[in-house]
């Protein structure tokens, strides 16, 4: 559903190719660029004091600065060697990690994912993207709506008014993200469940209790918190560079009882600074598990 694609500083040197490309990017259009290498930005600035005019090197500056997080992932891919020409460390990267697409000012030689900026067209299925889509109502489709995002963030939100971790719905899902972030060798990762206050205190208790502390792996937390109930219906999966939110529920449906589908949607970036604030942390939450070295 996110695209990550590398993209050549080069081909983004003048404030006309800029403005045009970068209008195409961002976690809501179901695209984002690659902070590759990890001194992006730095090189696209190098490239715009050849290329552009002063005024237009000072409007791509200030446009940099705001593009972090929502258009701009840093997944801290390595940078490769710095004495090869750009489109050769990418290959050699794609190799190891793929991109869905990479993007350059000129062909220099055939490659099927690559694309030049004269080529770059919505309807084009290796640009193509979308921010909204029905998924099948399963641990993987769920979490992976959302994978990239999960990547590189340092907070998760689960927001979800029923969420019981020890019903195998949303254990499963749960599970996903979790093995996501340890196959990833992810640590310093907090994980927020926010969920109405809608049973006794002893039964929420349980639903993660029995469950928790065997799931985690380490270097990642999880605390629970509790919102009343008529103030929270809505569900997401929130991270502090964009998140998604889920019609049905954050559970999945292999058993069969509820719907097949759900509705996904990539959150535009002021629906998701507003979702983001409603669900702070508790200074004191009503559970917390600290992440195991």
């Amino acid at each position: 559903m996110l695209k990550e694609f590398a993209l050549e500083p080069e081909a983004i040197a003048t404030w006309a190719s800029f403005k045009d490309l970068i209008e195409k990017f961002g976690v809501s259009k179901g695209r984002v660029i690659a902070c590759f290498p990890r001194k992006w930005r730095q090189a696209v600035l190098r490239a715009a004091q050849v290329q552009a005019r002063d005024v237009e090197l000072v409007r791509i500056e200030e446009k940099l600065r705001r593009l972090e997080g929502l258009v701009l992932l840093n997944r801290e891919r390595p940078s490769g060697d710095g004495a090869l020409p750009w489109l050769d460390r990418v290959l050699v990267e794609h190799a190891r990690l793929p991109f869905d697409g990479i993007i350059v000012r000129e062909r220099q030689r055939p490659h099927p994912e690559v694309l030049t900026t004269d080529e770059i067209d919505d309807d084009l299925p290796l640009f193509h993207a979308t921010g909204q889509k029905h998924i099948r109502r399963t641990a993987d489709e769920i979490v992976d709506c959302v994978a990239l995002l999960v990547s590189c963030a340092r907070t998760i939100k689960l927001v979800d008014p029923h969420f019981k971790a020890n019903e195998p719905r949303w254990k499963r899902p749960l599970l996903r993200l979790l093995t996501l972030l340890r196959d990833q060798h992810r640590t310093g990762v907090s994980i927020e469940v926010h969920r109405a206050n809608n049973a006794r205190p002893a039964n929420i208790r349980s639903y993660f209790e029995s469950t928790i502390p065997r799931m985690l792996p380490p270097g990642v937390g999880l605390s629970v918190h509790l919102h009343p109930e008529q103030a929270r219906h809505n569900r997401f999966i929130l991270t502090e560079r964009g998140g998604a939110s889920y019609h049905t529920g954050l559970d999945d449906n292999e058993e069969g009882r509820s719907t097949d589908e759900d509705l996904v949607t990539l959150l535009e970036p002021a629906t998701f600074a507003g979702e983001w604030r409603a669900y702070p942390p508790s200074d004191e939450p009503f559970l917390a598990y600290p992440a195991s070295s």
